[in-house]
C-alpha cells in the first residue's frame, strides 16, 4: 500500500511539545511516518489541554502497534512511565506559546500586499531562455511549443503558460488571476530552471520535516492554516466543493484530506480535522517528501503554498456566492 493510500490511527496522547519533538524523531528513525495533531489553537489557546493533552501523534493503521511499542521503550529509557491515553491530568507544556488572536485572511492579504510591488528577477528569464527545452520539458513535465516559444504546464485543474522571449506568465481557469502574482511566479521560474525527473516518494511529510523547516516555518514564515480553518469550520461541503473546484482528489488518509497536483511534480496533501469534543478544527498541509528537490529551497515551498491557500480560498468564495439565500 502506498503512502497515499494509507490510513492514519492515534497512537499516542502527548503531554508537550518537547515529547512530541522526542516521539516524532524515534518513529521517523525506524522508518515510520507520522501525522501530529496538536491541540494548540488560537481560537482556545490551551484551554483543553489541562484535560485532554498537548496533542496527539498519529501512524499508518499498519504500523500502529509498532509505533506504540518504540514509544512505550523511549518512555522506559527516558526513566517516565507512559501516560495512559485516557489520563485525565497529563503534563501541560511548560513553553507553549500565548497566542494573539488575528484575522487569518487579513494576515494572508497582507504577505500579498506586501510582495505586489516586486518584479522578478530578470537573471531568472535569462536563464530559462538559454536552457534547452526539451530537457526542461523531461525534468518538469512541461510541454514546450517551438513555434510560440512556450512551455505549458498543469497548474492544479488548470494550466500554466509561460513565455520566456517577453517574460510573461499566464494563467487561465482560477477563480482569482495570477498570471501577475509573484510568489507563483518565482516558485515557477525555479521549478522550471531546477526541478528535476525524480519520481515522488509517495510519502508524505510535513514542513517541520523538511531539512531546516523546524526553523524556517515560524514566525513570519508560518503556513497560513489558519485561515482555512476561518473558511472552513463547520462548512465540509462548502470545503469538499472548493477542493474539487481546483483539482482536490479526496482521499482517506485521515480527517478530511484532498490531494491536489500544485504543479507537476509537486503534490500536496490537505488534511482538515473538524470540530469534536475534544479538538477545536484544525487545518495541516503535507508534501512528497522529494519536495525539495522540485523547489530548491524552503522560501519557494512558503510561496508556492501562499498561492495555493489562496486558490482555495478564492474557490470558497466563489462556491458560497452561487449557493442560494
Amino acid at each position: 500500500m502506498s503512502e497515499l493510500e494509507t490510513r492514519y490511527v492515534k497512537v499516542h496522547t502527548l503531554s508537550n511539545r518537547f515529547e512530541a519533538d522526542v516521539i516524532i524523531e524515534a518513529l521517523k528513525q525506524e522508518g515510520i511516518p507520522v501525522i501530529v495533531r496538536p491541540f494548540m489553537d488560537t481560537a482556545y489557546s490551551n484551554i483543553f489541554v489541562h484535560q485532554k493533552g498537548w496533542g496527539h501523534i498519529l501512524a499508518p493503521g499498519e504500523k500502529a502497534d509498532l509505533a506504540r511499542e518504540i514509544i512505550a521503550e523511549l518512555s522506559e529509557v527516558e526513566g517516565g512511565e507512559e501516560e495512559p491515553e485516557d489520563s485525565e491530568e497529563p503534563q501541560t507544556d511548560p513553553v507553549s506559546p500565548s497566542f494573539e488572536r488575528i484575522d487569518p485572511e487579513q494576515k494572508l492579504d497582507q504577505v500579498v500586499e506586501q510582495l505586489g510591488d516586486l518584479q522578478l528577477e530578470p537573471r531568472l528569464w535569462d536563464a530559462l531562455r538559454l536552457a534547452e527545452p526539451r530537457e526542461v520539458a523531461s525534468r518538469t513535465l512541461a510541454r514546450f511549443d517551438p513555434e510560440k516559444k512556450v512551455y505549458t504546464l498543469t497548474f492544479l485543474n488548470t494550466a500554466i503558460m509561460c513565455r520566456p522571449q517577453t517574460a510573461e506568465i499566464e494563467v487561465a481557469g482560477l477563480p482569482e488571476d495570477f498570471s501577475r502574482d509573484f510568489q507563483l511566479g518565482l516558485a515557477l521560474l525555479h521549478y522550471l530552471l531546477h526541478g528535476r525527473n525524480t519520481p515522488r516518494a509517495d510519502k508524505w511529510v510535513s514542513e517541520k520535516d523538511l531539512p531546516g523547516g523546524s526553523l524556517f516555518f515560524t514566525a513570519a514564515h508560518v503556513l497560513p492554516m489558519d485561515s482555512l480553518v476561518a473558511a472552513f469550520d463547520g462548512r465540509p461541503g462548502l470545503l469538499d466543493t472548493a477542493a474539487r473546484s481546483i483539482g482536490g482528489e479526496k482521499t482517506d488518509t485521515a480527517g478530511i484530506s484532498y490531494r491536489f497536483t500544485v504543479l507537476p511534480r509537486i503534490p500536496f496533501l490537505l488534511i482538515f480535522w473538524e470540530r469534536d469534543e475534544e479538538f477545536a478544527p484544525s487545518c495541516h498541509l503535507l508534501f512528497d517528501e522529494t519536495i525539495l528537490s522540485q523547489l530548491s529551497s524552503l522560501d519557494l515551498i512558503w510561496a508556492l503554498v501562499n498561492v495555493f491557500v489562496r486558490a482555495l480560498l478564492a474557490a470558497a468564495c466563489v462556491s458560497r456566492s452561487q449557493q442560494p439565500e
